[in-house]
């Protein structure tokens, strides 16, 4: 259960379906409606030990119905929450040693972002842009009663999916990336892709900007999972800060190679500054995953992400996601900021 406290007045506890409707309140629901909720396991009352909320770097599925077909089911939103069981989440699960129990809680999706929806504040409707927001993420994570006192940590890997502004019609999800990257005409530089709305505005991305937009459901989980660590995980290193090319092996055998990426590469540079800072201005954690994995970008002579069907890094999953290698090392770099 979760426990409230008012002063001079004992402990209260809540359930988790107060607890739900108390998060449902407090942060913006976005444009989809509220996932349904799920009963709690008994065990897990009082918190999970570890709880993750994610996108598709976090969950890192075989397939998403939409980057790689699915076999089966054509429906792409039934592998909307698919997580590969070599995700950094679940081997950091493994290094917790909560793999397979009620104390791990995965809320982790592909497409998922921290508050990016479908119609903008100008009725602009963007087909595609219909995950899970952070807010509805940890809503169904506490449907589960994922947050309470034994919780200890609490780890959000977001942003790579969201527009930038944030009511902007552009954002750098990885359908806008493949076809900024494999735009040889045009190319991906800094000056000219976001000018010509192909790009989010890379001034827009700061820290100030994303403490903000992830605050509310930060100040959340620090009021019903007090002794939760909280970490905000970076994102892999897919090229090195000064890179303006972009690369993508192709079946181990062939690697194109995008060389005007700079907007691309500077997107993810502006990315990690602005989670760093963010963490520092909420006072939570910052897993430094591009540290962990430097070295091992898209251009790489050993990449730690994923190619097109490239046996030499792993044969399936989705380009440019890490390889378990690749998850390993932020897993392990998440495991060494527990304490």
């Amino acid at each position: 259960m979760i426990s409230l406290r008012t002063r001079g007045v004992r402990p209260r506890r809540l359930g988790p379906a107060v607890a739900v409707a108390l998060l449902a309140a407090t942060v913006s629901m976005g444009a989809v409606g509220a996932p349904g909720s799920a009963q709690a396991d008994p065990a897990a009352e009082e918190g999970r030990t570890l709880v993750v909320l994610g996108d598709s770097f976090a969950a890192n599925p075989a397939c998403d119905g939409v980057l790689v077909k699915c076999e089966g089911d054509k429906n792409a939103s039934a592998y909307g929450c698919s997580q590969r069981d070599t995700s950094w989440p679940v081997q950091l699960s493994v290094l917790m040693g909560v793999a397979g129990t009620p104390d791990f809680e995965n809320a982790t999706c592909t497409n998922a972002s921290i508050d990016t929806g479908p119609v903008t504040s100008t009725g602009e409707e963007l087909p595609g842009r219909d995950g899970y927001t952070l807010s509805q993420l940890a809503i169904k994570a506490a449907a589960n009663g994922a947050f309470g006192p034994r919780t200890k940590l609490v780890a959000l890997q977001l942003g790579a999916n969201d527009a930038w502004p944030r009511d902007s019609a552009t954002a750098a999800d990885a359908p806008t990336q493949l076809m900024c990257a494999f735009n040889m005409e045009q190319g991906c530089d800094v000056d000219t892709a976001a000018a010509q709305d192909r790009w989010p505005r890379l001034d827009a991305i700061t820290g100030q900007a994303y403490a903000e937009r992830v605050r509310k459901v930060v100040d959340y989980v620090k009021y019903f999972a007090p002794n939760a660590r909280i970490q905000l995980v970076g994102y892999p290193e897919l090229a090195p800060a000064d890179s303006t090319t972009w690369c993508l092996d192709v079946a181990g055998v062939a690697r194109y190679v995008q060389p005007r990426a700079g907007a691309i590469d500077e997107f993810w540079n502006r990315l990690d500054a602005a989670e760093r800072e963010a963490a520092r201005l909420l006072s939570i954690d910052f897993v430094d995953a591009r540290a962990a994995t430097a070295g091992h970008g898209l251009c790489s002579a050993d990449p730690w992400l994923l190619g097109v069907l490239d046996p030499k890094v792993n044969l399936v999953g989705l380009p440019f996601h890490p390889s378990p290698r690749g998850d390993a090392a932020v897993a392990a770099a998440a495991f060494a900021g527990v304490g």
